[in-house]
């Protein structure tokens, strides 16, 4: 299984119209494979959308990528609304959920690490030791390893109800072990942005 992640920059004002333009459409690209979320900024850069694609290889995302244009289901004619789009794939790790249909938010907090070359594969024990007494504070939506694009980055996405449940989790994280120590080096840098969901997002 691999998740295209494809994050739009738009042009200041033009969110609720992209939202509203691709919630128009979903339905029908929905018909050649279902999205995974959609998700836009609410702290951290603005004016962005994501939108998740799992597929089962890169031969099935061409290939669905091929449908929907060919009949003429996706994109949304949202081209002048595009300051900036980027895509990347990534691939799940062993503890990650399967991204489906869930009401665990409506914030969510994407955290990505860029690590040194050989250091992931080091704290993914030490992740997998700790996780469930993590997910005893809030729910993991994904945990992911970049595959195309800018590598040595791993991504873990988190569910609150609301701000002061992030607040509250991370107070309790001493007394859970987290962040999980292993023999990797640290990371040489770290991002986190706010998420809210469109109506549309099958997780919310």
């Amino acid at each position: 299984m691999i998740y295209e992640f494809r994050t739009y920059d738009l042009v200041t004002g033009k969110l609720d119209y992209v939202l509203e333009k691709f919630g128009e459409k979903i339905d029908g690209r929905n018909t050649v494979s279902n999205i995974g979320a959609f998700w836009y900024t609410e702290i951290g850069p603005l004016n962005q959308i994501i939108h998740v694609w799992p597929y089962e290889n890169m031969e099935h995302r061409n290939s669905c990528r091929k449908e929907a244009v060919n009949k003429g289901l996706w994109p949304p004619n949202t081209g002048d609304c595009m300051v900036n789009m980027n895509t990347e794939f990534w691939i799940p790790v062993s503890f990650s959920p399967e991204m489906r249909e869930r009401n665990i938010g409506p914030f969510f907090e994407m955290r990505i690490y860029t690590y040194p070359p050989g250091q992931i594969e080091k704290i993914l024990p030490a992740w997998e030791e700790k996780i469930e007494e993590r997910k005893k504070l809030s729910d993991l939506v994904g945990a992911y390893i970049s595959e195309v694009g800018n590598v040595n980055k791993f991504m873990h996405i988190w569910a609150y109800k609301d701000l002061q449940q992030r607040t509250e989790s991370r107070k309790k994280f001493s007394e859970i072990g987290w962040p999980p120590k292993s023999e990797a080096k640290p990371p040489i840098k770290m991002e986190n942005k706010i998420l809210l969901p469109s109506n549309f997002s099958p997780i919310k």
